[in-house]
């Protein structure tokens, strides 16, 4: 509670940086982390230290972090000494605690929980955001293969449907997760691809249920529910990251993932089918509006589109994906245009979209004609797609 306090009254770059030395001395003082005496001191270290590295984030200047900065009794700290820190916590907290995290969740005695595991995946989003990291690529290529991280999360993602917990294979996202974010480094999605992962993707157990007809946010178990979130929040988002950073070289893999799921690439076009058209809906199911689902064709979208562009070059060697864009466009479009009945279909999942539904738009917001910020972002992610879908990658 102090920490958070100290971050929120808007500290200076430098106290921030100094704090965050502070923090991590101690976090860093822990040499078995994860031993049942150890756990729980270090869980809450752990929260520290994800509170401090957003307040670095935040802190007004962050963004030109590119000089020495004072803290407010004089002292200089370089954005050197600051990487070094950053590193520091991706080299032990980040891959050799999610190394060790998974190594214990194969011991049924151990203390360890998914808890943990998101705890580690927002400590490395946190680095990755610290302005400079980017110029760092190498050296966290090297920390993460130190630590064989990559290789425990495919095998946490492998394993995920024998630890599910009451049918819910949560580790199988949480692995993803872990992925995802280094994959936002092209250097790092280059490595991922050269390893396999989408190999591995498809031929894991879990790619089983993943292709199943009745995998959907609102699917009648909880393990179907979490197999739309792996694929939507996990494998599209990883493609795409993948796909940027290698480009045509990757494409025919690409291409081949996504068609090795028609169930989930065909429900993904369904998902936005405009009510009212009895003709072609019948006697189904409303349709509901989730910000992840208009995240997942957004992704698609750019996906598509970019290998579609690809293969009007080679198309021997990358299969056409089948995807419904056009379709999609048209209910994209009458859903943009119909704010009212979005707003009545719109289903928060989880407890942050439920606040965003509750916290009025911004006032550039409701000019557009949003009322709640899950329907402003919502509406952003569907004029996206359809940006992407009539300009194409201009």
């Amino acid at each position: 509670m102090l920490v958070q306090r100290v971050v929120d009254s808007a500290p200076s770059l430098g106290d921030v940086a100094q704090l965050l030395n502070a923090v991590w001395a101690t976090v860093s003082s822990y040499q078995e982390p994860y031993l049942q005496e150890n756990i729980s001191i270090y869980r809450t270290l752990l929260r520290l230290l994800y509170v401090t590295l957003r307040a670095l984030v935040r802190s007004p200047g962050s963004n030109d972090f590119g000089a020495s900065v004072r803290d407010s009794q004089g002292n200089s700290i370089s954005p050197a000494t600051v990487s070094q820190t950053v590193l520091g916590i991706l080299d032990i907290v980040v891959s050799g605690g999610f190394r060790t995290i998974v190594s214990l969740i194969h011991d049924s005695e151990a203390a360890v929980s998914p808890g943990d595991v998101v705890m580690i995946n927002a400590i490395l989003q946190a680095c990755l955001c610290i302005p400079g990291m980017d110029q760092s690529q190498t050296q966290i290529l090297n920390i993460i293969a130190a630590h064989n991280s990559v290789q425990a999360a495919v095998s946490l993602y492998s394993w995920s449907d024998k630890l599910a917990e009451q049918g819910d294979p949560v580790y199988g996202e949480l692995a993803l997760l872990y992925l995802l974010e280094l994959s936002t480094l092209p250097l790092v999605a280059e490595q991922l691809a050269c390893d396999g992962l989408l190999d591995h993707i498809t031929s894991a157990n879990l790619a089983t249920y993943l292709r199943r007809p009745n995998v959907s946010p609102f699917a009648d178990s909880v393990g179907l529910q979490r197999c739309y979130s792996i694929w939507a929040k996990g494998i599209v988002p990883i493609l795409l990251n993948i796909l940027s950073a290698l480009g045509a070289t990757i494409a025919p893999e690409v291409a081949y993932v996504l068609n090795q799921f028609p169930n989930l690439m065909q429900s993904s076009v369904d998902r936005f089918e405009a009510p009212g058209d009895s003709q072609r809906r019948g006697h189904r199911d409303r349709a509901f509006i989730t910000a992840l689902s208009a995240t997942e064709i957004h992704s698609l979208a750019l996906i598509t589109q970019v290998l579609r562009a690809l293969r009007s070059n080679n198309a021997r060697d990358i299969p056409a994906v089948e995807w419904d864009s056009t379709t999609l466009l048209e209910n994209v479009d009458w859903w943009i245009d119909h704010r009212k009945v979005l707003r009545d279909r719109l289903v928060a999942l989880g407890p942050r979209e439920s606040e965003w539904k509750s916290m009025p738009a911004s006032e550039a917001e409701k000019k557009r004609g949003s009322e709640n910020r899950l329907e402003a972002r919502i509406i952003d992610q569907l004029e996206l797609v359809r940006t992407v879908l009539n300009d194409g990658l201009e």
